[in-house]
This record gives structure tokens, C-alpha cells and sequence, in this order.
């Protein structure tokens, strides 16, 4: 399972909006727990400083993996909320500049939007699987495409 291997990125490396990303394996992790208050609020500071306002700085691009993960299994327990997420992230890295180079956080230069898009594209057949899911709650956030 790839939620195991999230220690091992380099996490402290990336920034996010309010600083080093090192919270964001958290995050992943409580989006994935059985407790709704948990999942609310991982979402919620996952969406606050690392898809701050809908930017994509590369611990987002870097999180996409393991939000895939979650995504295609039905042991988590709000996949459809995971699914918006990576749409949320998709739409964002398309609605940037593809030949842009932006200035992360700490002021050094992040092409997280194409790494995003890259790994995005390599997962499409995943977003066909759940516009036929049976889940109408999985549906969903997918048709809104």
C-alpha cells in the first residue's frame, strides 16, 4: 500500500503556504481515517495551506500519489471529498501558465503545476473507473468534469 511509503518523501524539503509541508502526511492520513472530525479537518488544512487558495506548490504535486490511492480504495471512507480534491488540484494546474515558472514560498522557482498535470495524465483512466462507480457519492464529484 503507498500510504505506507509517505515517510518516505522528503516532505520537509517542499513548502506550502504557511511553511515547510511537513504536516502534510498528516493530513493524508486523517483524510483517510474512520472519524469524520478527523477527515473534516485534515481536509480542511490540507485544502488551507497546501491547495491555499487553489495554488499547487509541490508538496500538492507530490501528495497526488497517495490522493490517487485513496481515491481508488473503497476502504476510505469519503472517497468522493478525495476525488474533488484532485479535481480541485487538476483544474488549478491547467488554469496556470504550462510554460510558467512560479515562485514557491520560500521564493525559489516551482513548476509543481506541470508535475501535477504529468502525474494527472498518467492516471486519466482512473476518472473514467469513477464516473462508473456504483457509489453515486464517488460519481459525482467526477461528472462535474
Amino acid at each position: 500500500m503507498m500510504i505506507n511509503e509517505i515517510d518516505s518523501v522528503d516532505w520537509e524539503s517542499m513548502g506550502h503556504a504557511y511553511g515547510p509541508a511537513s504536516d502534510v502526511p498528516g493530513w493524508l492520513r486523517g483524510m483517510a481515517s474512520a472519524d469524520p472530525g478527523v477527515r473534516d479537518e485534515a481536509f480542511s488544512d490540507f485544502y488551507s495551506a497546501a491547495h491555499h487558495q487553489g495554488d499547487v506548490y509541490p508538496c500538492t504535486a507530490a501528495s497526488l500519489p497517495f490522493l490517487f490511492e485513496m481515491a481508488a480504495s473503497p476502504a476510505t471512507p469519503d472517497r468522493g471529498s478525495v476525488i474533488e480534491l484532485l479535481l480541485s488540484i487538476g483544474r488549478a494546474s491547467l488554469d496556470k501558465d504550462p510554460e510558467g515558472v512560479y515562485a514557491a514560498v520560500d521564493g525559489t522557482e516551482s513548476r509543481a503545476h506541470v508535475d501535477a498535470l504529468a502525474v494527472m495524465g498518467g492516471r486519466a483512466e482512473a476518472f473514467v473507473r469513477w464516473v462508473r462507480d456504483p457509489d453515486l457519492l464517488v460519481r459525482r464529484p467526477t461528472i462535474k468534469l
